[in-house]
């Protein structure tokens, strides 16, 4: 047995302890699935489409056959037994795209560069929406972040000490950044983290698993089947 495989089957041990979840005390939260990163021939996969022609079509095959029904199945469950939804958008409210950091900046030169305009879309543009397969109600909250993670830049930490959470179910895109940044968050703050491995994904399916195994050390991964069957168990419990 290699090392790399001594220390996955460690983490993938870990990752067998049990799951209790009340749903009173779970929040699901999706993680930037708005129209700009989960449908093509907006700004984001045009830059990418680009540089490398072919290079989104697997990622958004991904996103509409796996991840957002999974995410769906998620919503109908965790809706039903009244746990807190929380969606993430980013975007930018400066004309300019000034108040993103530098490193979300560096990608509107690289739009600049290639489409001749920024990528980023300015926040209430229909790009910036959160997609109409996953619609949230009027009562669930859309958070407008400036960064990867989703903690950084919004009250999303004292609205879940309000609402008494303990569980954070993490979903959305892209695995590689603001899905594994907020999970990772998340855990630094004492919120307990399960990552949904098919509902989330990002450009490139091995970088997807790759991130998949590093959160293991931050949290639980589960399946959305198995997910709901755990949730379910607790709620018949209660």
């Amino acid at each position: 047995m290699t090392e790399h495989e001594q220390c996955i089957g460690i983490l993938r041990a870990k990752n067998e302890s049990p799951i209790e979840l009340d749903p009173s005390k779970t929040a699901l939260i999706i993680v930037d699935m708005q129209r700009y990163f989960t449908q093509p021939s907006f700004p984001f996969t045009d830059v990418f489409e680009k540089i490398s022609p072919g290079v989104c079509s697997g990622y958004l095959r991904r996103i509409r056959e796996i991840v957002i029904p999974s995410i769906q199945r998620l919503l109908a469950h965790f809706r039903e037994h009244g746990s807190s939804i929380v969606f993430t958008a980013v975007g930018s409210s400066a004309k300019d795209g000034n108040d993103l950091p530098c490193w979300l900046r560096s990608f509107d030169d690289v739009g600049l560069s290639t489409l001749g305009s920024r990528i980023w879309p300015p926040i209430g543009d229909a790009s910036w929406e959160i997609d109409e397969a996953l619609e949230p109600r009027p009562d669930e909250i859309v958070l407008n972040k400036l960064s990867a993670g989703t903690f950084a830049t919004t009250d999303l930490e004292q609205r879940l000490r309000d609402w008494g959470i303990e569980y954070v179910v993490v979903t959305g895109v892209a695995t590689d950044v603001c899905v594994s940044t907020t999970a990772r968050e998340a855990a630094d703050r004492n919120f307990k983290v399960v990552i949904v491995s098919d509902a989330c994904t990002t450009f490139s399916e091995h970088l997807h698993q790759a991130n998949i195994e590093t959160l293991h050390i931050f949290g639980w991964v589960r399946r959305t089947q198995d997910l709901i069957g755990v949730a379910r168990k607790a709620h018949a419990a209660a």
